[in-house]
C-alpha cells in the first residue's frame, strides 16, 4: 500500500510481512493450540515495526543528501527477501502443524477434517513460486523494478486470501456450532452402551436395530457395515441381507434414514434455531453438506432450509 502523498509515494506499509504470519496466527487458534501463537504474533509486530523505522530513517537519510536514491530500491528489494523467506518459514511450519501433527489437537479432527485449509497450502505454493519469481526479475533488473513483476502474484494471492476469508469464517462458526450443538445433545443422550443381544422375543434384525439406535451408532461418520458387522460379531454379507431384506433398503440408506429423523428432530425444535443447518447435519452423522442435503432431498423431497422454515 503507497502513499502518494508522503515522501514522494516513497513510504510503504510492509503488509507482506503480516499476511502469512496472520494466516498462522488463525491455523493455530482455529486449531485450539494458543502456546504456539503468540511467540510469533510477538516476532512478526516487532518486524513489522522494525521495517516500518528503517524505511523511514532510509527516506530521510535520501532526501536530506546523505544517501543516494538507490538505497531505496535496495531497501525495498531486501526487506522484500526477508518478508519472502519469512513468510516461506511459517508456511512451512503450517504444512507440519497439519500433516505432522495432528495428535496436538485430536478434539478439533473429530469435527473438521481440515481438507479445506490442506487445500489452500497446496494452492498457496503457486503464490511463493511466483514471489520468488517477482524477487529475481527486481533483483536482475539494474535501474528499477519491472511493472509485471507483481502482477501474478497478486492476483493469485489476492484471489487465495479472500477464499481463505470466507472458508475460515464460514468453518469456524460450523466448528463452534458443532461444539455448542454437540454439548446440549450430549445431554439427552443415553449415556450407558447397550451390548448386542438376539432376544427370543425378538429377531434378529430388531435386535439390529436396537443395538444401532440404543448406541447412535447411525451419529458416527465413519460407521461402515464392516465396522458395525465386527461390533455384532456377524458376517458382513448376513447382515447386508439381514438390512436389505428387513429394511428394504441398503446400509447406506439405512443409516442415513435414522440420520435424517435426528436431523428433522433437532430442526423442528426451536431450542436449536440458532445452530446453522450444516452444523446439525454434521452432527448427525453426515461427513459433508452435500451429503446431506442430497440425503435429506432424497428422504423428504425437500432440502433442509425449507423443511427448517416450512
Amino acid at each position: 500500500m503507497i502513499y502518494p502523498n508522503l515522501f514522494d509515494g516513497q513510504f510503504i506499509v510492509p503488509w507482506n510481512l503480516l499476511i502469512v504470519s496472520s494466516f498462522y496466527a488463525f491455523l493455530v487458534y482455529y486449531l485450539g493450540i494458543e502456546s504456539k501463537r503468540w511467540p510469533f504474533v510477538v516476532f512478526s509486530a516487532v518486524l513489522f515495526g522494525v521495517a516500518i523505522i528503517a524505511r523511514l530513517i532510509i527516506i530521510y537519510l535520501v532526501y536530506q543528501g546523505l544517501a543516494d536514491e538507490i538505497l531505496i530500491r535496495r531497501y525495498n528489494l531486501g526487506e522484500d527477501i526477508v518478508a519472502l523467506v519469512y513468510s516461506i518459514f511459517l508456511y512451512i511450519k503450517s504444512i507440519r502443524l497439519l500433516f505432522h501433527y495432528g495428535s496436538l489437537y485430536p478434539d478439533i479432527l473429530k469435527l473438521d477434517n481440515l481438507n479445506w485449509i490442506k487445500w489452500f497450502l497446496r494452492l498457496g505454493g503457486a503464490v511463493f513460486v511466483f514471489w520468488i519469481l517477482a524477487v529475481v526479475l527486481n533483483t536482475m533488473a539494474k535501474n528499477e523494478n519491472p511493472f509485471y513483476s507483481y502482477y501474478p502474484l497478486r492476483f493469485f494471492s489476492s484471489v487465495l486470501i479472500y477464499w481463505v476469508g470466507y472458508q475460515g469464517f464460514f468453518q469456524y462458526v460450523v466448528l463452534k456450532d458443532r461444539i455448542g450443538l454437540r454439548s446440549v445433545l450430549s445431554a439427552s443422550k443415553r449415556q450407558n452402551k447397550v451390548a448386542f443381544e438376539t432376544m427370543s422375543n425378538k429377531s434378529e434384525f430388531e435386535s439390529v436395530n436396537d443395538y444401532v439406535e440404543n448406541n447412535q451408532r447411525y451419529l458416527d461418520p465413519l460407521l461402515s457395515l464392516n465396522t458395525l458387522a465386527e461390533e455384532l460379531q456377524m458376517g458382513t454379507s448376513k447382515l447386508s441381507k439381514l438390512i436389505n431384506g428387513h429394511a428394504g433398503e441398503s446400509f447406506t440408506d439405512y443409516i442415513n434414514a435414522m440420520r435424517i429423523e435426528e436431523a428433522k428432530r433437532i430442526l423442528n425444535d426451536p431450542q436449536y434455531d440458532h445452530y446453522t443447518i450444516v452444523s446439525i447435519g454434521l452432527e448427525c452423522g453426515f461427513n459433508s453438506k452435500s451429503a446431506f442435503y442430497a440425503s435429506f432431498k432424497k428422504i423428504c423431497g425437500m432440502s433442509p432450509i425449507i423443511y427448517r422454515n416450512g
